[in-house]
């Protein structure tokens, strides 16, 4: 039923359209977070914590992102200035082209004004990006961890250890991102209860996916053709498939009689 209201309401070229934004906009992001840590951390670290979180989105990083890092950093008084200047102007595109997505599923009514639209899209990346403070820190704080303990001589107990702690983490932060585009973008106000279901199911099934898409572009190498373009066609790939599992937890919103 969800699969079918999925194709029925053209999910798959609005998901096409979320994630040409996003993609877009991923660009400035990255900028914005390069130069801050850079100048936080200094650019040795800037450059590993960049990588890492690199990898933690996009499940099939390779060498060529660790040389994009490293240019970032380098040129960092560059990387800030532009990356926020190009964050804030693509906030509101990137709200935009969700509420529309979103509201193909759940409806078209409630139309914000002019003013309320943008104070949502402005709220709206203001969380996604507390989400990402905070999801830096919870890697940062496992990496010391593990560090402190492989130290102490538990080396063997912390590989394991990471290997169930990493999806939990990474499911943990996916169900709260999924959360906050549920109960923040729709015109209408989903329930909490509806948009937690919603949000499980989304984040589930991307951890699935970033699984999935991982073993195929690093096992199958899917995007070598590409030559020197493989990381944004893979990049865009991974960004369409997260815009899809958005749109299915919308259609399990819709199910649940919550539209």
């Amino acid at each position: 039923m969800v699969i079918q209201s999925f194709l029925d309401d053209d999910c798959l070229f609005y998901a096409g359209a979320v994630a040409y934004q996003i993609f877009f906009a991923f660009i400035p992001l990255l900028a914005l977070i390069v130069g801050i840590l850079a100048f936080v951390y200094g650019p040795d670290r800037a450059q590993r914590e960049i990588v890492q979180m690199i990898r933690e989105i996009y499940p099939s990083a390779t060498a060529q992102e660790v040389r994009i890092a490293r240019e970032l950093v380098q040129g960092r008084a560059l990387s800030l200035g532009l990356g926020a200047v190009g964050t804030v102007l693509s906030a509101a595109a990137i709200h935009g082209s969700l509420d529309l997505a979103l509201a193909a599923a759940l409806g078209k009514e409630g139309r914000r004004t002019f003013v309320r639209r943008n104070a949502a899209a402005a709220a709206f990346i203001a969380a996604v990006a507390l989400l990402a403070v905070v999801s830096f820190g919870l890697s940062y704080g496992v990496a010391a961890l593990s560090g402190a303990l492989a130290e102490a001589g538990f080396g063997t107990f912390t590989r394991a250890a990471l290997q169930v702690l990493t999806p939990l983490v990474g499911l943990g932060i996916g169900y709260v991102f999924f959360y906050l585009v549920y109960r923040a973008v729709p015109r209408r106000r989903v329930s909490r209860r509806v948009a937690a279901e919603a949000a499980l199911v989304s984040a589930v099934l991307w951890e699935v996916a970033k699984l999935a898409f991982g073993f195929f572009t690093r096992a199958l190498a899917v995007f070598a053709a590409y030559g020197p373009l493989a990381f944004a066609a893979g990049l865009l790939t991974w960004i369409y498939l997260t815009a899809v599992i958005i749109l299915i937890g919308a259609e399990v919103i819709k199910t649940r009689g919550a539209a």
